[in-house]
């Protein structure tokens, strides 16, 4: 009712990795027994656009973790279509997000290692056929070589301020 009163702009939740394991891992106190039924609630509301972001190449991540990802997508179809047709509005609109992981420094991943170019494109290409097949759903993810860079410079010290110059010279 809430979000009717306010700007439908639709739901968002970071649930940041595609299985509770992973969220356990990270410490990300969310389980799917509190996003679906908000989800549900917001679908009989009248809400038909739901925003999800992930993280993926999280440590001790796996590609069943990853396709997660898309069994959450296909939940949320699946719960979009058990609301009654009155209550739903327009069609399904899912926005799933995923960035690649960057350790930065001072936290609790500082020292982990950060996936390849080629593994993070490989789990790109492997989630975006596993959503194809979910209807509705609109993938969006982070370019893996821009986030390589972002953590060389988000781990690099004062050392990398060459670079930086020489980079913006050079029309970066």
């Amino acid at each position: 009712q809430r979000l009717k009163e306010v700007r439908n702009t639709g739901l968002t939740f970071a649930p940041e990795a595609g299985t509770q394991r992973m969220r356990d891992v990270i410490n990300k106190n969310l389980t799917e027994d509190d996003i679906y039924p908000a989800v549900r609630e917001a679908f009989e509301g009248g809400s038909n656009g739901v925003k999800l972001y992930y993280m993926m190449g999280l440590p001790g991540e796996t590609i069943e973790d990853v396709l997660g990802i898309a069994d959450m997508a296909a939940k949320m179809r699946e719960i979009y279509y058990t609301v009654p047709k009155e209550k739903r509005r327009g069609g399904f609109a899912l926005t799933v997000s995923v960035s690649c992981f960057v350790p930065k420094p001072h936290t609790p991943f500082q020292w982990a290692a950060q996936d390849s170019i080629a593994a993070f494109e490989d789990k790109q290409r492997k989630l975006r056929e596993a959503l194809r097949s979910v209807k509705g759903v609109k993938y969006n993810w982070h370019d893996a070589r821009l986030s390589m860079l972002e953590a060389v410079f988000s781990r690099g010290d004062r050392r990398l301020a060459d670079v930086l110059v020489r980079a913006d010279e050079a029309g970066c």
